[in-house]
């Protein structure tokens, strides 16, 4: 075993044991507390550093999450590790208020293999929402003073996908993901009354634990169009799915003004294990792709989430349908190892576009960003560090509502390495 595959196994070892003190982080979103939270874009560091570009795409260096079919890229004598944590700084807004916020993820831990040459797998483990704000509001009661109303949560969903591609033939390949999602959200609200020690405060916690299957199909065509010029295109399509999910909830009144260090007076009522089932809505996604061999890729995709009917404990809860466009491209001066460095390294960039599935008064939040990056390929070894960049901002102040400023760092690895080759002696 070299000394890349051992570098590869400690970081898959350091990940796992690491992802789920990440994979939720501290993201605070005062938006996070409608339906499941925040959804995390998905993709390889290459990928998001192109927009999120992915769909028509396969490469023999990374996994692509977003188009199971983009697998049929992988060697069929290599072991492919991709590795990818995000730091974000965002700061919100309204008219007149602003506060910052900082947090880390992981973004994806994968594996990839053949177990035949028309047959790739891979293993991902990867964050899908995460929920976490504060909010505090005040006004005034008569005979009672000052009423504070705290409203908090944390928590989210991960997923392990398992997927599969099959290539048909050289231009055209199949393929598809199986999905597990598991999570916990927390939510608690309670009202206090600070200027009055003899009027009980109220909270009331809420526990959701969920799990359940996804399954999305893709396929992508590769049409060359010379020796060394490829137009390729993408579609995916995932079902409806169900989640399983239970619900604790607790009320109570306490004493005191700390929500967490109170005495408890009474508990009201708790609800244990109810039972109910969230039905995920239907996505759909086409891209289309040029790539020049080595040189130049510039891709077009577009995706749908029809979240409309989407309901929250049989509630309708005001979703509307998420569309996404985002358009990308890497450019490679030189392919030759004996080049000088900077001419090797792949430049990328990209922008995104997308109507968030949330509105309010009558204000559909929306979201755009702007993205660079680069991998850094590491010499005598078929390995890549990729670091990626994205400027971007996402609702509004207008109507009292809240708009957020964010940057983003992304650092990642891809590690390929020849494992199922056999030795020839003489």
């Amino acid at each position: 075993m070299n000394n890349r595959t051992i570098s590869l196994l400690i970081i898959t070892i350091l990940a796992i044991f690491g992802f789920k003190l990440y994979a939720q982080g501290d993201v605070t979103s005062p938006y996070s507390f409608i339906g499941l939270g925040d959804n995390y874009k998905k993709g390889n560091i290459r990928a998001l550093s192109m927009g999120g570009i992915d769909i028509a795409l396969r490469n023999n260096m990374y996994i692509n999450m977003v188009n199971p079919a983009g697998l049929s890229g992988i060697d069929s004598l290599s072991f492919v590790g991709n590795l990818g944590v995000g730091l974000t700084n965002s700061s919100y807004r309204t008219s007149d208020l602003t506060s910052k916020f900082s947090s880390a993820n992981i973004n994806h831990l994968g594996i990839a293999f053949p177990l035949a040459r028309w047959w790739k797998t891979s293993l991902v483990i990867l964050p899908y929402s995460s929920v976490g704000y504060e909010v505090y509001d005040y006004s005034e009661v008569e005979n009672g003073g000052t009423t504070k109303f705290i409203y908090e949560g944390d928590g989210g969903l991960d997923a392990i996908t398992w997927g599969n591609a099959f290539s048909i033939n050289k231009r055209l390949a199949i393929g598809i993901n199986s999905t597990y999602y598991f999570g916990k959200l927390d939510h608690s609200k309670g009202v206090t009354f600070p200027d009055s020690a003899f009027i009980f405060n109220t909270l009331v916690k809420e526990k959701v634990v969920l799990k359940g299957y996804f399954f999305e199909a893709g396929i992508q065509y590769h049409q060359p169009l010379n020796a060394t010029n490829t137009l390729s295109f993408g579609l995916t399509y995932g079902n409806n799915s169900k989640l399983n999910t239970t619900f604790d909830y607790v009320s109570m009144t306490y004493f005191g003004n700390d929500v967490y260090n109170n005495s408890s007076i009474d508990t009201i009522r708790i609800w244990s294990a109810q039972k109910a089932t969230l039905t995920l809505p239907y996505t759909f996604g086409a891209g289309i792709a040029w790539v020049k061999e080595n040189k130049l890729t510039v891709g077009f995709d577009f995706h749908f989430e029809n979240w409309e009917k989407f309901k929250y404990k049989d509630q309708n809860i005001g979703y509307s349908n998420k569309l996404s466009a985002s358009i990308g491209a890497e450019f490679i001066p030189e392919s030759n190892t004996l080049s000088a460095y900077w001419k090797m390294v792949h430049y990328r960039m990209g922008f995104r576009y997308e109507h968030l599935g949330m509105k309010f008064e009558d204000t559909e939040l929306k979201e755009y960003a702007l993205s660079v990056g680069f991998g850094l390929p590491l010499r005598k070894s078929k390995t890549f560090v990729d670091l990626g960049f994205e400027l971007g901002q996402n609702g509004t102040i207008d109507k009292s509502l809240i708009q957020e400023r964010y940057f983003r760092v992304l650092l990642g690895i891809a590690i390929k390495e020849t494992w199922f080759r056999k030795s020839k002696y003489l």
